[in-house]
């Protein structure tokens, strides 16, 4: 997703570089597969993003970003790194 608005894009990007849907860990096993989160998982990307930007940016721009990508997914697998990620 392009946004206008830096900000948005700021929490559309940093959340995409850190969680993934299901799915593309677990192809071709259809909708209705069952997975396994790892880090406590899932996550709901409004909950990500209020706990990392809130204060930071207005609520109105987390909630918006945060609806967009609950239309992407409502939830979603953290990535594998290397290092801890905080959020």
């Amino acid at each position: 997703m392009n946004y206008r608005d830096k900000r948005k894009q700021e929490m559309y990007d940093w959340f995409h570089e850190r969680f993934i849907v299901p799915e593309a860990f677990n192809p071709g096993k259809g909708v209705l597969a069952k997975y396994q989160y790892s880090c406590d998982g899932p996550y709901c990307p409004r909950d990500v993003l209020l706990s990392n930007f809130k204060g930071v940016y207005p609520d109105e721009l987390i909630n918006s970003v945060a609806g967009d990508l609950e239309l992407e997914r409502m939830e979603w697998y953290m990535r594998k790194t290397e290092a801890p990620v905080a959020f």
